[in-house]
Formats: C-alpha cells, sequence, structure tokens
C-alpha cells in the first residue's frame, strides 16, 4: 500500500513539473506581420471558386476586388515540371481534356480553358482568363496579393519548384505553403525555411491529441498556422482546448471551407483567425460586423 501511495505521489510530482514547464516558443514570421490583432483574414478558396471558375486568374482578378485578405491556390506539376494553377490530379473535372496533368507538357496544357465547362449561377466562363495558367504568371501579375499556396503533388520536385519561384521573385514574406503530404511539406521547409507554412496532417493529429492531454506546448513545429475543417478524424476541431492550445502557441487557425454565413459568425465569435471561404463578399461582411473586443 504505502508503495502505491509513493508512486501515486512520484506521479503528481511529475505532472506538477510537466504542468510548469514553459514548452516551445510561439512562431513568428513576417507573413502575419501586417495582420491586425483580432483580424480575421479572408482566404479566397480556390481563389474565390464561387463565384468564378477555380485557380483561374479571372477568380483571382474577382478575389482582390472583392478584397480577400489572402488569395488560396493549388499547383500541380505538368510532365515538365511547370506548376501550374489547378486542383485536381486530372484535367477532366474543369478543361476539356482528359488524363493526369503530371502526363501532360504545359506547352499541351497551357491553351485549354477551365471555365469553358464550368456553371456558376447559370453563366457559363470561357477567355483568356480562365485558361490554365503558370503559378508564376499568377505570383508576377498580382504583386500585391498575399498567398496560400497549397502543394498538391507528394514526393520533393513540387517542393523544390515552388521554392525556387518564391526565392527568384523576393515573396518570402507573401507566401504561406500547405499540404496534405507530410513529405512534401517536410522537405519544402528544409529547402525554403525563411517561408511560412502551415500545419502538415501528421503535425495536426499529433497537435490536437496533445491538446486534449494539455500537452501541446511540447509538440514541436515551425508551422505558422493550422488549416483545417471543422470535424476531421472523429475530433471536434472546434474544440475550445484545442483553439485555447494554439492561442496559447501563437499559431493561426484557419477553417475550411466555409460558405454560410451563421457558420462563419459562430466560428468568428470562437476564435478563428480565418476563413476559407468560396465566397469572399459574403465572408467580408460578416467579418467585418463581427464584434472583435470580446474575441479569445
Amino acid at each position: 500500500m504505502k508503495r502505491i501511495v509513493r508512486i501515486g505521489l512520484g506521479l503528481a510530482a511529475l505532472v506538477a513539473v510537466v504542468m510548469v514547464l514553459p514548452g516551445y516558443p510561439a512562431p513568428s514570421h513576417g507573413y502575419f506581420a501586417n495582420t491586425a490583432i483580432g483580424q480575421v483574414d479572408i482566404l479566397a478558396h480556390g481563389a474565390g471558386q464561387g463565384v468564378a471558375p477555380t485557380n483561374t486568374r479571372k477568380a483571382i482578378d474577382v478575389a482582390v476586388a472583392q478584397r480577400a485578405d489572402i488569395v488560396e491556390v493549388d499547383v500541380q506539376l505538368t510532365a515538365d515540371n511547370v506548376l501550374v494553377l489547378h486542383h485536381d490530379d486530372t484535367l477532366d473535372r474543369t478543361t476539356d481534356l482528359t488524363g493526369p496533368v503530371g502526363k501532360k507538357t504545359w506547352a499541351q496544357i497551357a491553351q485549354e480553358d477551365q471555365g469553358a465547362i464550368t456553371l456558376i449561377g447559370g453563366q457559363r466562363f470561357s477567355g483568356a482568363d480562365t485558361k490554365v495558367a503558370k503559378l508564376e504568371e499568377a505570383l508576377v501579375d498580382f504583386p500585391n496579393v498575399r498567398w496560400n499556396i497549397e502543394i498538391k503533388n507528394d514526393g520533393p520536385i513540387g517542393a523544390e519548384k515552388l521554392c525556387q519561384l518564391i526565392k527568384a521573385l523576393g515573396l518570402q514574406s507573401k507566401v504561406l505553403v500547405a499540404s496534405f503530404h507530410d513529405e512534401a511539406i517536410a522537405h519544402f521547409r528544409e529547402i525554403c525555411p525563411a517561408v511560412a507554412t502551415s500545419m502538415a496532417p501528421r503535425e495536426i493529429r499529433t497537435f490536437v491529441i496533445a491538446a486534449h492531454m494539455r500537452l501541446s506546448r511540447f509538440v514541436p513545429t515551425p508551422a505558422v498556422a493550422v488549416q483545417v475543417p471543422v470535424f476531421a478524424g472523429g475530433f471536434d476541431l472546434t474544440n475550445q482546448r484545442i483553439v485555447a492550445a494554439l492561442k496559447a502557441r501563437g499559431i493561426k487557425l484557419h477553417y475550411w471551407t466555409i460558405n454560410d454565413g451563421a457558420q462563419m459568425d459562430d466560428l468568428i465569435a470562437l476564435g478563428a483567425d480565418g476563413l476559407l471561404t468560396d465566397y469572399v463578399a459574403v465572408a467580408k461582411r460578416v467579418a467585418q460586423n463581427a464584434p472583435t473586443l470580446s474575441r479569445p
């Protein structure tokens, strides 16, 4: 019995020590340098695909006109390793071509229209600003945009091409890089440590579990943001313990894809730092009308 008591006291002492340890410091990056305290960033998902064809210059134009804080785009590699604005692994859903993007050269898809078969609100789109575009062209032609770029390809090549492009254009403080591929993000961080990244899936799972155990401050990550749906993998990602853990680490919390005004309101009140949405104008109105003084 005495031994059990001693073990219990020892564990309690260990827990007490752990709870007062400082953990990892909050990250800091120039990407968020001009973000005001309490500001909710509105991210144009797919460049604002609710009102214009996804990942097109047309959509970027509209997102900029509607004052999106950040333009979120997806990039795929062509067969000749050109990064293009495109979401799917294949061309079938948004163009007249078929098959994988990675099996076509840039020359083969350069004139393909990503808007010709898109129908939004009864309107069809076709023109120069809905052609498949190089990422490089978009970055050059929209110099004042803050970007959220998602690497869709696994492996090192996509990460390397993106890093080279960001460095060449001097955009290290204007790009936040994301990916569903842990290895792609890990490699990108190795070769482009000055560029902001969001958490990869493995990091998110580890952080969420640790947050529930009140140990998230010991989870190492260079990420300055986490971008998640409201529910995933059996976890409610709006749980206040998770939100508080991210706030304590200074990691920005972005939810996707939020298109309902009431849900936007709820997430802003919860403490969201950003909303990825197909409808920038709607989200901007909600964010502007949301009280900020009471936000966490």
